[in-house]
């Protein structure tokens, strides 16, 4: 007679286990869909009324997208969390603050681009006006600006995270960071530029999500009562 109970809870694991896997390539993937539509890079108050009056559609497109990625974030970081369990534990728990943090601030951006399509109703001096004081309120600042900044260090952390936890080499910490870095400290922007940077990353983490993947059911279970994961070395 078949255990149902047990047959439900390895189905239950293995979508949980794939799903992880999905959430920690897609989340920077989708980013790289959103960058080249996004109309509203900068988001001052002349640039959000042309993009919600010009380009509605791919304002709300890429709201969608970078409100999924942050949300991607949280089983993307779950799953590091489940893997670390002893080796690299302390590394991934900080990861895993800051990329919620991260998601919680990717997806502030979505709703001001959704809240923005509503401005080509009013005045455009005053619509204008609006953002740009929206954008100087220091209650608003001191909250959002942290989080998205936590985005990426988030990401940056989860990459070394991995790293410790196995699932790595050295060259994917090495890479997102530089990355990141790179876009935090360079003048530069240019949309091929940030697209560039954005596949970087894409590759590194689309890498981790297959590794991920690819883990049998008993390597994935074991990893929740063991303090070490048995995955062949990395680069």
């Amino acid at each position: 007679m078949v255990n149902t109970d047990r047959t439900e809870a390895s189905t239950t694991r293995r979508i949980q286990h794939y799903a992880a896997a999905a959430a920690l390539a897609a989340f920077p993937a989708l980013l790289v869909v959103q960058a080249p539509i996004d109309p509203a890079s900068g988001g001052t108050g002349e640039v959000m009324y042309a993009a919600a009056s010009d380009q509605a559609t791919a304002l709300a497109v890429s709201a969608v997208l970078i409100m999924v990625s942050g949300i991607l974030m949280v089983p993307a970081v779950a799953a590091l969390v489940h893997l670390a369990r002893g080796r690299g534990a302390a590394l991934t728990t900080l990861a895993a603050v800051l990329g919620v943090l991260g998601g919680f601030g990717h997806f502030g951006i979505g709703m001001f681009y959704l809240v923005a399509l509503a401005l080509p109703g009013g005045d455009p001096e005053q619509m204008m006006a609006y953002v740009d004081r929206l954008n100087a309120l220091p209650a608003l600042s001191t909250i959002a600006f942290p989080l998205i900044l936590c985005f990426g260090f988030g990401v940056v952390a989860m990459s070394w995270a991995a790293w410790r936890i196995g699932l790595l080499g050295w060259w994917g910490p090495i890479l997102v960071t530089v990355v990141v870095l790179m876009h935090g400290l360079l003048p530069i922007s240019s949309t091929t530029v940030e697209l560039g940077g954005l596949a970087a990353i894409t590759a590194v983490f689309g890498y981790l999500g297959i590794r991920v993947a690819r883990m049998s059911d008993a390597a994935w279970d074991r990893s929740a009562t063991s303090g070490a994961l048995s995955v062949p070395a990395t680069a």
